[in-house]
């Protein structure tokens, strides 16, 4: 049997109530998205029309539209609020980058460069140590078998790791405070030379996710400074 209102075919057994408001609520739902104007031709509806609200019971649709406009209003204000906090950080960066560079092409011996990449360190937030080893057995020490490992496991066929280290792999570069590290494969052509570890505190600081962009330059400034000592 066919309903002659809606023209949907019912069959031999009526439609329960449920169904019939399912159906109901599915047509008035196609027919507003097909008709956008509505309720510019009926304005008298809007403020008739009722919305279950969580802390005030019901409210009018202008009333929840205009709700809704603040809270979209609140949310591109946090937008703007945290872009402007990565602006900063990022010009922070990028002055303490700056110097960085200007510090390493004025280095005189090597413990210029050691010193300058600790200043750095020390200006990037919630990083807490800085090293700075060559690959050799005489700058590694005692630690020349654990480091080897570290590069095994964590920067096989890849110049950057971020994140945390077991506890044997972490005694070879940090003190135990240390907790989340970025590792740094310093290489020139496919020779590598040293490998560049920052620290943090932070157990999460160091994440897989994080950008490489001034590591990038830093691994390539070191590349082209650090071959400068080893003919001296």
């Amino acid at each position: 049997m066919t309903d002659v209102k809606t023209g949907v075919q019912t069959g031999s057994n009526e439609l329960n109530d449920q169904d019939k408001a399912i159906l109901q609520d599915e047509l008035v739902y196609q027919y507003l998205l097909e008709h956008p104007a509505f309720f510019q031709h009926h304005p008298e509806l809007l403020n008739r029309l009722r919305l279950p609200h969580a802390q005030r019971g019901a409210v009018s649709l202008v009333e929840r539209q205009l709700e809704m406009q603040r809270e979209r209003i609140r949310g591109l204000e946090e937008d703007i609020t945290r872009l402007m906090s990565v602006a900063r950080q990022n010009e922070h960066i990028f002055f303490a980058l700056n110097q960085l560079h200007l510090d390493l092409l004025s280095a005189r011996q090597r413990t210029d460069i050691t010193i300058a990449l600790s200043a750095f360190a020390n200006k990037m937030p919630q990083v807490h140590a800085c090293t700075l080893l060559d690959f050799n057995h005489e700058a590694m020490g005692e630690h020349f078998s654990g480091l080897q490992l570290v590069l095994q496991h964590r920067l096989q066929h890849r110049s950057y790791y971020f994140g945390r280290l077991n506890k044997d792999e972490m005694a070879t570069l940090f003190p135990p405070t240390i907790h989340s590290v970025a590792l740094l494969q310093i290489s020139q052509v496919d020779k590598p030379l040293a490998l560049l570890a920052f620290g943090s505190e932070l157990d999460d600081h160091f994440q897989p996710s994080m950008d490489t962009l001034f590591l990038d330059h830093i691994a390539k400034l070191l590349a082209v400074v650090l071959p400068r000592y080893d003919k001296n």
